[in-house]
């Protein structure tokens, strides 16, 4: 350890100059059970790839602005996807470089194809994994919710139909407690 260092030695530890002290929490440094019950200045993040539906994109898009939050579409590439329609979707991030922990919280909207293909990369892997352990909530579609399994996050709290906005955006103003259990041990 002291090779890494350059040190012969290490040096003596030193005393603390105070004793810790037990606290009991404090109300003023409380942030759970103050956050206002709203989208205002949250953030949603939309994973999409090539062959995505741009119907059901620019609906939740619509939906989330209206509600107050931000919108960014993240994708495979930066310089866009091609939708099922045909029509190309401008993109405000690259997956590699834009982690759902950007996000308050995520819809993952993808064809099946695109689902399959993600899967094997671990920076999508990582996206879903992340936002599930952090307890964000997920609106998916049927590929997005192929990632999902893939990815080995199984049905639970906040995991909800990209079709059903009003469920989607009333879980997105706060994490999913519920799910706490399933994805960590709180011994």
């Amino acid at each position: 350890m002291t090779d890494g260092l350059g040190l012969l030695s290490l040096p003596a530890v030193l005393p603390c100059a105070r004793p810790v002290r037990d606290l009991p929490p404090s109300a003023a440094l409380q942030i759970i059970g103050k956050m206002k019950g709203c989208l205002v200045g949250r953030s949603i993040g939309i994973l999409v790839a090539d062959g995505s539906d741009g119907t059901a994109i620019a609906a939740l898009t619509r939906a989330a602005l209206a509600a107050g939050a931000c919108v960014e579409v993240v994708a495979p590439r930066v310089g866009g996807v091609k939708l099922a329609d045909g029509s190309m979707l401008d993109v405000d991030g690259q997956l590699v470089g834009t982690p759902s922990v950007m996000f308050d919280a995520i819809a993952v909207l993808l064809p099946a194809q695109a689902a399959n293909a993600l899967s094997a990369e671990s920076a999508a892997v990582h996206f879903v994994r992340d936002a599930c352990g952090h307890l964000k909530t997920l609106a998916v579609d049927a590929g997005g919710q192929n990632l999902l399994q893939a990815c080995g996050v199984r049905p639970c709290a906040g995991v909800v139909a990209v079709t059903a906005f009003a469920e989607f955006l009333a879980a997105a103003k706060t994490r999913q407690w519920d799910r706490e259990r399933s994805v960590r041990s709180l011994v």
